[in-house]
């Protein structure tokens, strides 16, 4: 296994396979690949100095301090970053910001109704719907005067006016597979982030996490991404696919009406697809490329 592969893994999965191979476990990341990528190549027998020997293992006991333990026992000089590491949990940080503010965003999908009357005596009137994921946002106008503004929920009698635009069932059943898909995610990071702070004080080398980490952090990652992508393109179906009220014309009035997926649904879509992208980055250019390698060869014939 070369030196990239081995970079992607954690420290646990890495100790595992040092476990495995017999040798030290000690040490930064840095320093267990070096362990392996050496272990890989042939070498010859050398003798060995009896001081350098003990001033190795005064150098692997020092160093054997978890991440967050030397950092505050020898300053933050006495570890180093693994730079993929770190912006894998930044971005990671970032989502679970996302996450927060979609729940309470009213801006997944958006309505809006134009009345144009025709002797103009009230002027245009329009109503506006911001949908979020529990309740929507009503906003009324006339003559370019707002007159009103109110939040209700799905369950409210509003939902109950045969003259509603829109289908509350629908955008309340869109809207609890998104909160559950999104709850998920955002409780498979806070494991992930606590997980990752534990181990950086020391307290996750038990056998069950040593042996269980590859297994544990494949499921985490699995279900902080895929539910965002999943939970946001359902909602963005469900949503569109909403029935539309179509009895609500006038002869008297001219009614226009307009909808789209709000802002908070390209957001979600834009930053989930990216996230996923970047953290299964190598598995995507694996199958890229072993897509590519069959692939018929073009005949000269």
């Amino acid at each position: 296994m070369s030196e990239e592969e081995y970079s992607v893994k954690t420290v646990a999965q890495l100790k595992i396979i040092l476990q495995e191979k017999g040798l030290p476990v000690s040490g930064k990341k840095a320093d267990l690949i070096a362990r392996l990528v050496e272990n890989g190549k042939p070498t010859n027998p050398k003798s060995t100095d009896i001081v350098d020997s003990v001033q190795e293992d005064e150098n692997s006991s020092a160093e054997d301090l978890p991440f967050f333990t030397s950092i505050l026992e020898n300053g933050i000089d006495s570890v180093d970053f693994d730079k993929e590491q770190t912006i894998r949990y930044a971005i990671t940080a970032f989502m679970l910001t996302m996450i927060i503010v979609s729940l309470n965003s009213m801006s997944w999908y958006y309505y809006s109704l134009d009345f144009d009357y025709e002797e103009g005596m009230w002027g245009d009137q329009k109503q506006e719907y911001e949908m979020g994921l529990n309740e929507f946002e009503l906003s009324m106008s006339m003559g370019g005067m707002n007159l009103l503004s109110m939040v209700m929920d799905y369950e409210g009698e509003w939902c109950g006016d045969e003259e509603i635009i829109f289908d509350c069932e629908s955008f309340s059943t869109a809207g609890t597979i998104l909160s559950l898909m999104l709850w998920l995610s955002m409780l498979s990071i806070l494991c992930i982030i606590g997980m990752g702070v534990a181990q950086g004080f020391g307290k996750l080398d038990q056998d069950f996490f040593t042996k269980n980490a590859e297994m544990i952090d494949k499921i985490l990652w699995l279900s902080a991404t895929i539910p965002l992508l999943l939970g946001t393109l359902l909602y963005g179906l469900m949503a569109s696919m909403s029935p539309v009220a179509d009895d609500l014309e006038d002869p008297e009035v001219g009614i226009e009406i307009t909808s789209s997926l709000g802002g908070m649904w390209w957001m979600m879509f834009i930053f989930s697809t990216a996230y996923i992208c970047y953290i299964y980055r190598h598995k995507i250019m694996q199958l890229y490329q072993n897509f590519m390698s069959d692939e018929p060869e073009a005949s000269n014939d």
